[in-house]
């Protein structure tokens, strides 16, 4: 094994395939003062070394054989911790997961799972998965009207949590993706945070916007799943597997995921057309990086958001979508429903189809949404 001897009270192994990357991980964590040991999958044999206390993968070792280093490690140390690192962060994340600084906060499951209706057993797999997509859904709307409000989003673990959680109000996708990332692994998920560009009713032939929609890519037993809880009327109901081009139902629609560029590109079934989502990089992010997202599309004057009334919900019987004063509801069975809402029937309609509870503050918001709904 190369490298430093592991900082005294926390040991550590870095592991990765690749020696230069490996070499500048370690170069970084050492200006940083953290001391640590490096290996690549080849020159790990014979009996695990004892005491480590802290183990980072580097993106690039498969699952198999990280899932069988972990199991070899345990033995030698029950309470050793495994970290999952990318390589142009992996310096800061193995730093935070040491110091616990950049850990994300531990949310209250119980909460949660009681905001969510959500009362079967917690376990890391695709049945959990799909059931807690389906019911966060189906309970907590998408909004963005502290946007419109000018108040600005804070998407902080706290304010996110007090907000979706304790004041029982929706949100857009850096709050609902980053709570249910939060959430996943809490109960024990491998989950990376992703960006994507927004194509959805989007002008052909038009540049796409920039990435700015949060999405979240969920590992089961090796396998990439997309996941999304943060993307209004059109959002997947179920997670989709993302290495394969086959078109996945949800129970609700129909949806496929195909190769493009660097990453790959989300379409919808809409009769006989494939409508674009939108594409999504492959490469994590970090929190951080919402910050500078979450910022533009708050603020800037481009955001729809900015411009307009949109909360949506989604369940199994139905997909509802309040756009301006035009309430959509769009029944599994493929009935479609419109009607123009009042100011007053606005207010009656976040309270009993979205579970929203309307604040003095939101009435301008209200009038300017009704009379948009009558504009020619």
């Amino acid at each position: 094994m190369s490298g430093e001897p592991a900082t005294p009270g926390s040991r550590l192994l870095v592991i990765g395939q690749d020696p230069d990357v490996q070499s500048f991980v370690l170069h970084e964590l050492g200006a940083a003062g953290v001391r640590a040991q490096g290996s690549t999958l080849a020159q790990l044999d014979g009996e695990p070394e004892a005491g480590l206390d802290l183990v980072a993968f580097g993106a690039g070792v498969p699952w198999s054989k990280r899932k069988a280093l972990e199991a070899r490690f345990r033995m030698a140390n029950p309470a050793v911790r495994f970290v999952r690192t990318y390589a142009p962060y992996a310096a800061s994340q193995i730093a935070g997961a040491l110091a616990a600084a950049r850990q994300p906060a531990a949310v209250d499951l119980a909460a949660y799972c009681q905001r969510i209706g959500h009362s079967d057993p917690l376990a890391p797999t695709l049945e959990t998965l799909r059931a807690l997509q389906a019911r966060h859904l189906a309970s907590i709307p998408f909004e963005a009207i502290d946007v419109l409000l000018g108040r600005g989003v804070d998407i902080s673990h706290q304010a996110v949590e007090a907000k979706l959680i304790g004041a029982r109000r929706g949100g857009y996708c850096y709050e609902q993706n980053g709570l249910f990332r939060r959430v996943l692994g809490a109960i024990g998920f491998e989950v990376d945070p992703l960006v994507a560009s927004v194509r959805w009713m989007a002008t052909p032939g038009e540049p796409p916007p920039p990435r700015t929609h949060m999405v979240l890519r969920v590992w089961i037993e090796g396998a990439p799943w997309l996941v999304d809880v943060g993307f209004g009327s059109a959002v997947p109901s179920a997670p989709l597997r993302i290495d394969t081009r086959d078109v996945q139902g949800t129970g609700d629609g129909r949806y496929r995921i195909i190769p493009l560029g660097a990453g790959f590109l989300v379409q919808a079934e809409a009769g006989d057309r494939w409508l674009p989502l939108y594409d999504f990089s492959s490469e994590p992010m970090l929190d951080e990086h919402y910050e500078l997202f979450n910022w533009f599309t708050s603020t800037h004057p481009s955001s729809h958001f900015r411009r307009q009334l949109i909360v949506t919900r989604a369940t199994p019987e139905a997909r509802y979508a309040l756009l301006e004063g035009r309430l959509t509801v769009r029944r599994s069975r493929g009935e479609v429903e419109r009607s123009h809402l009042s100011p007053g029937e606005i207010a009656h309609a976040l309270e009993d189809v979205f579970g929203l509870r309307p604040e003095p503050a939101w009435q301008p918001i209200l009038e300017a949404a009704a009379e948009s709904a009558h504009d020619p």
